[in-house]
């Protein structure tokens, strides 16, 4: 396999040392786009790459789109090494990155978008960016002949209105998992339930598919609090009074940054330990399945390598974080629709080369739902308390069916890229 990249280009001085780290490790360009009249003020964008060469094992020239995330600041790195993963293994076709850092909205994502475009130097564009909004790039995308490859967390829930045949998503699952959680629990731990969200979840279409999933199976929802006030003031404590006072079933937690953290040690030294089970979901769920924790802990699970699944684990993806296997995935589906749309001219080629892709990943068999454009994946429940050597329950997929007469209601109330800002 021919991996080619390009050289680490010159960037910009850095506002954090976090995002400093993050441009470093990824040897990636940082572009500062500033709108003015009738076209882009100012631009520092990737060197000149040579011509797609033509004939057998011809590079497929990305464009990377990478956010500065504050609230995990190696997102971008840890994509682009996930990516380099796969491509780095014998019999992939070969892919020649071009990464990019546009920001942390889909409002500076775009004119990256349309700069990439008009310099005529990539085949495929790629990157963790809010896919409903995505999907209004569809007439840029078009004019180039240039699909669009996102990978996100899967927070929020395709919009219908928003398909479109030029964008495919590979996402993590979240909202699905979030769904199945809410069954399941409904069903194991009882039909009561008092959820905690951070602010910066709330807005998301994974809490409203918690709750539809819950309620599916004849649960109710009977308050739902904050683990923090906007201005990051804890708000734990009167969490852990309404659990005392009103005795749920269980506790349904959503967090991400560093809110994870806040509420594991919250957990971990309170009395909600011994008095609730707690099913986490999310980044979260992430966070909390790396320690040891007290009482009864579920983890709602899509995107790590489940314990036990050595078959299909890859060089560098088994035990990293979800964004690395993110990227991955993303790289196995660009070598799947190089491959199927190899010798074919038009960017919708490799669009429909992606779309129509089952990827046997590290997590398992992962398709997209041609109904709904969803990411369909294994979704594992982690009981934490029982040890490091117990295996996760596999939890029934969320497909179309699930999906139907919902997802037109779960329509990203956050107009912005989860885990991003």
């Amino acid at each position: 396999m021919e991996f080619q990249e390009t050289a680490p280009l010159a960037h910009q001085a850095l506002e954090s040392e976090g995002r400093r780290r993050f441009v470093a490790q990824a040897g990636m360009v940082t572009v500062s786009m500033a709108l003015g009249g009738s076209g882009l003020a100012s631009a520092a964008v990737p060197q000149p790459l040579n011509a797609w060469p033509q004939g057998p094992g011809r590079a497929l020239r990305v464009g990377l789109l990478l956010p500065d995330a504050s609230p995990y600041p190696l997102l971008g790195a840890q994509l682009l090494a996930g990516a380099r993963a796969f491509a780095a293994q014998p019999g992939s076709s070969p892919l020649q990155f071009t990464p990019v850092v546009y920001g942390s909205r889909p409002s500076q994502a775009e004119p990256v978008v349309a700069h990439l475009l008009a310099s005529g130097q990539v085949d495929l564009l790629a990157g963790f960016v809010c896919a409903n909004t995505a999907a209004q790039w569809e007439p840029l995308l078009a004019a180039h002949q240039v699909p669009l490859l996102v990978g996100d967390a899967g927070a929020n829930a395709l919009a219908p209105q928003a398909r479109s045949e030029w964008v495919v998503r590979n996402s993590l699952g979240y909202w699905q998992a979030a769904w199945a959680a809410g069954r399941w629990a409904a069903k194991a731990l009882g039909p009561r339930a008092l959820v905690a969200v951070g602010p910066a979840d709330s807005g998301f279409d994974q809490l409203p598919a918690f709750e539809r999933g819950f309620a599916s199976a004849g649960g109710r929802v009977q308050a739902t609090m904050f683990t923090s006030a906007p201005d990051g003031t804890s708000r734990l404590d009167a969490l852990a009074r309404q659990v005392r006072q009103t005795r749920p079933d269980f506790v349904y937690a959503l967090a991400s940054g560093a809110g994870t953290s806040a509420f594991r040690q919250f957990w971990n030294t309170s009395a909600m330990a011994s008095q609730v089970p707690l099913v986490a979901a999310g980044m979260l769920a992430e966070d909390m399945a790396a320690f040891s924790l007290a009482g009864q802990v579920w983890a709602a699970r899509a995107s790590q390598v489940p314990p036990g699944n050595s078959a299909t684990a890859a060089p560098g993806v088994s035990g990293s974080t979800p964004f690395h296997l993110l990227g991955y995935e993303m790289a196995q589906r660009m070598h799947a629709a190089a491959l199927t749309s190899s010798g074919r001219a038009g960017g919708l080629a490799l669009a429909a080369g992606m779309a129509s892709a089952v990827l046997q990943t590290p997590r398992g068999r992962i398709h997209l739902d041609p109904a709904t454009g969803e990411t369909v994946a294994p979704i594992y429940l982690h009981g934490l308390h029982q040890g490091p050597g117990a295996a996760p329950m596999a939890l029934p997929t969320v497909g179309a069916a699930a999906c139907l007469g919902v997802c037109e209601t779960l329509t990203s109330r956050v107009a912005g890229t989860y885990l991003t800002a």
